[in-house]
């Protein structure tokens, strides 16, 4: 509690050191684009279960008033932009009315000719949830620097103090996550690299909780084509993960080797293994997987990689020993078929021993649950946007996640379904008009800890904006979008 009256007090405080920090003499006095730009939204929102229990549901319909500005600052060595908008929102059935404070800094900048440095700042109040009042906030800077011809330094600080829901339980979950990373490619070739890399996370709660964790994990990589067509591509790593509550913690030690062969500039095909070795307090856990696939890189961040194989599990304690088929996937793509519409794409699988793996995690999400142990994933999400008319457009998007938990007194499958589509109406350059319906089905065979669920949810928003404000140049990313497609 004492954190969150501190943070209260002193965040404004806090933004407003950091906006004297961006905007340096240098900065405020050279040529910039500076636009500051008011804006007026009224919504309606509605929900057939708007607390996600099997019984009992509650329905809501939530009246906001937003009344927020954009502040854009670009020139050609930095882009600032920042963002406050309050909502007042008045609940029909529930007694949570009240003001909430939604305020944002990002930037990109150049601080020297070979550096990139992207930050991002955000603090938000929240009453929208089980569990009354909260305050939250993210801090990330993401950086990389050239430091020489064909050697890269990447590094990033993600923490975040977040109330969200628990995939354990359902319920509300006040925790700090924090995120560390630093590593190192050198390219030696025109397709040849190698490189190190170093990650650090944690989960803590304000109050004990299973899932508190901290997560170490160091790990390198190497890809190597031995002639133009054949080549071999491989990673080592170990991860720690130390428990608070808990004296299982895990140590895990896992690498693949895979046997590239080209087809074309952007297709290769593989035969892949992957070994990995789990020692902790209840047993140890070994993993062989063996499988056959092919990587279509279109560009650096899309592309699609699939593989079929089986994951050979041996177990030194009660759980059995099983043989599973696993489809390896990671696929990102955007299809742009015609002037008026495009297909999004993405889809991903994995394991790891202890909920969401240090490399995937993603600071403010918090939704996979360490304590429940090893377990399997698949996700797929796609979004179609059509034009209809000029001023009038469309989407149709639809997600689906499966975390399978397969430790014996776990035995778990989480299954989760979201469809919908909206509109967007522009009929002046100042007025917008958006609706949006969302369909979600929740289903785990884990009633004693958390129950299943649907939900209809319907918004519809009227938008006065003067003018479009200054946006950052910032090219949508995949984790941007699966962050949209998974949590609606």
């Amino acid at each position: 509690m004492v954190k969150h009256l501190n943070f209260q007090k002193y965040g404004p405080v806090v933004i407003s050191i950091l906006l004297i920090l961006f905007f340096s003499p240098s900065v405020a006095f050279s040529k910039m684009v500076t636009q500051i730009i008011p804006s007026l939204t009224i919504s309606e929102e509605y929900s057939d279960n708007y607390l996600k229990t099997a019984a009992n549901k509650q329905e809501e319909y939530i009246t906001s008033y937003g009344l927020g500005f954009t502040l854009g600052f670009l020139d050609k060595k930095s882009e600032i932009y920042l963002a406050y908008n309050p909502v007042y929102k008045d609940y029909k059935n529930l007694d949570r009315d009240g003001l909430l404070h939604n305020a944002s800094l990002d930037g990109k900048f150049n601080p020297t000719q070979f550096t990139d440095i992207s930050t991002h700042l955000a603090y938000t109040s929240n009453t929208d949830n089980n569990a009354g009042e909260s305050w939250q906030n993210i801090a990330s800077v993401f950086g990389n620097t050239r430091i020489s011809k064909n050697t890269i330094l990447d590094y990033s600080e993600s923490y975040s103090r977040n109330f969200n829901e628990q995939e354990r339980t359902g319920a509300f979950r006040e925790h700090d996550i924090n995120r560390t990373s630093a590593g190192i490619t050198h390219q030696f070739g025109e397709n040849d690299r190698v490189g190190a890399k170093f990650l650090y996370s944690f989960d803590k709660s304000d109050t004990a909780d299973a899932d508190e964790n901290k997560k170490y994990r160091p790990s390198v990589f190497a890809t190597y084509w031995l002639t133009p067509l054949n080549g071999l591509d491989s990673n080592l790593y170990y991860e720690n993960t130390d428990f608070d509550t808990s004296t299982n913690d895990i140590q895990t030690y896992s690498g693949h080797l895979r046997y590239l062969r080209k087809f074309s500039k952007h297709f290769d095909g593989y035969l892949k293994y992957r070994h990995s070795h789990s020692e902790r307090e209840t047993g140890d856990h070994d993993i062989y997987h063996p499988s056959i696939g092919f990587d279509w890189q279109v560009t650096e961040d899309s592309g699609i990689s699939l593989g079929i194989g089986a994951l050979f599990h041996e177990w030194d304690n009660a759980n059995k020993d099983s043989t599973d088929p696993f489809l390896d996937m990671d696929a990102y793509k955007i299809f742009n078929f015609s002037r008026r519409g495009s297909l999004s794409i993405t889809g991903s699988s994995g394991y790891s021993e202890a909920g969401e793996s240090s490399e995937t995690a993603t600071t403010g999400t918090a939704t996979e649950s360490a304590s429940l142990g090893f377990r399997t994933y698949y996700q797929a999400g796609a979004r179609l946007n059509y034009q209809l008319l000029k001023q009038l457009s469309s989407n149709v998007f639809s997600s689906y996640r499966l975390n399978d938990y397969q430790e014996t007194g776990v035995g778990r499958k989480d299954n989760r379904l979201t469809m919908g589509g909206g509109l967007s109406w522009l009929p002046l350059r100042w007025l917008q008009f958006k609706l949006t319906y969302t369909y979600t089905d929740f289903d785990t065979d884990a009633a004693a800890q958390r129950g299943d669920y649907t939900e209809n949810r319907a918004f519809l928003s009227v938008s006065f904006i003067p003018k479009q404000p200054v946006r950052m140049d910032f090219t949508p990313s995949r984790q941007a979008f699966e962050t949209e497609i998974f949590n609606y």
